[in-house]
């Protein structure tokens, strides 16, 4: 990267980042990547309370010349704020809620004034190409896909006897918050079926609490099933020692943006089972890295193959670690945002 970029700074926007959940992780390893390429980036969460203030004396001292928004909804809440805003350069990157649900719920005009505002928007996949040729067309054209890439820190985490696992159990691994729209009680009860067959079987959640009500009611779900492992949430940096423990990950989500958890655990090895939503559709080849799903009687037949098939589960597992590194690398995501980045600012 040119030195002379150093002068222009950007501003990253994330509505999340106190708790370990897609955006927080996103705004992290791409602030971290680009810095890296030696381009200056702020990054600036929405949960802070004085958010507003710190963005309006920013704009007051001209700081940014690039703003970059994660999230549609989100965004479209700080444009309708600051509206000079539309003044810079925006960037978008759309990341998963936000285009299953929100842009499809009803047509929204701050919805739409954002997208007319922003420059290009990013998506993860072609597939959401789609969606906003249904709903948004005049957009289409701003279009750029960037798959997530993935970026794990080699570090050690509690091994299987502190998490209450044994050597030879074999271990479904669910990374993921605890919210509704990421289905826990999917994986909890299709392997609640196959789990008399397979005594070694375990169930190993990993994630926030991000939906209290929600949270409750899988955490007493989970009560009464002794193979079922929640031990609350861990810093990102423990992820490659954890995951390492599994045998299979899963993602049971209703709808993806692309899931940056799932695909961590593919890049070390692991077979997935996916559910066939948008967003988790086109990641794999089914059969090859892994299976989708699309009811309990999916889910429990393909973990059957993968337990009972030991050879196949590692074959799999190795074809996933092969598709991550082509296509999920961390330099191609960085290559498709500094791209961007050069295109909005020349000569800066």
């Amino acid at each position: 990267m040119a030195s002379h970029l150093m002068n222009s700074t950007i501003l990253m926007i994330t509505p999340f980042h106190k708790k370990s959940r897609g955006n927080k992780l996103t705004s992290e390893r791409l602030q971290t990547g680009l810095q890296k390429r030696g381009w200056t980036i702020d990054l600036l969460s929405l949960e802070s309370d004085d958010w507003q203030c710190i963005l309006s004396g920013a704009l007051k001292e001209k700081r940014y010349s690039l703003i970059h928004g994660l999230n549609i909804t989100y965004f479209s809440r700080v444009l309708s704020v600051f509206p000079d805003i539309a003044q810079l350069p925006l960037v978008l990157t759309t990341t998963g809620t936000d285009l299953n649900y929100d842009i499809q719920s009803s047509f929204k005009p701050e919805i739409a004034e954002t997208l007319n505002a922003v420059k290009y928007i990013v998506v993860f996949d072609d597939y959401f190409r789609t969606i906003f040729q249904q709903f948004y067309p005049k957009s289409a054209s701003k279009l750029v896909t960037i798959p997530q890439g993935v970026s794990l820190e080699k570090r050690k985490g509690p091994d299987r006897n502190e998490l209450g696992l044994n050597e030879n159990d074999f271990v479904f691994l669910l990374p993921s918050g605890l919210r509704p729209v990421k289905n826990l009680e999917f994986a909890i009860d299709a392997l609640e079926k196959l789990h008399p067959e397979f005594p070694n079987l375990r169930l190993l959640i990993l994630g926030a609490v991000i939906d209290q009500k929600y949270s409750e009611f899988i955490q007493k779900r989970i009560r009464s099933l002794p193979w079922t492992v929640y031990p609350g949430e861990f810093p990102h940096d423990q992820m490659y020692g954890m995951m390492s423990l599994a045998d299979v990950v899963l993602n049971t989500s209703y709808g993806e943006g692309q899931p940056q958890a799932a695909l961590e655990a593919m890049s070390l090895g692991k077979p997935c089972l996916l559910t066939a939503v948008p967003g988790n559709l086109n990641i794999i080849v089914n059969g090859r890295e892994g299976y989708y799903i699309q009811s309990q009687a999916d889910m429990v037949a393909a973990a059957r193959i993968l337990i009972t098939n030991r050879q196949l589960c590692r074959q799999m597992g190795e074809n996933a670690r092969r598709l991550v590194e082509k296509k999920y690398s961390l330099q191609k995501e960085l290559c498709g945002y500094e791209a961007i980045y050069q295109r909005l600012l020349p000569g800066n």
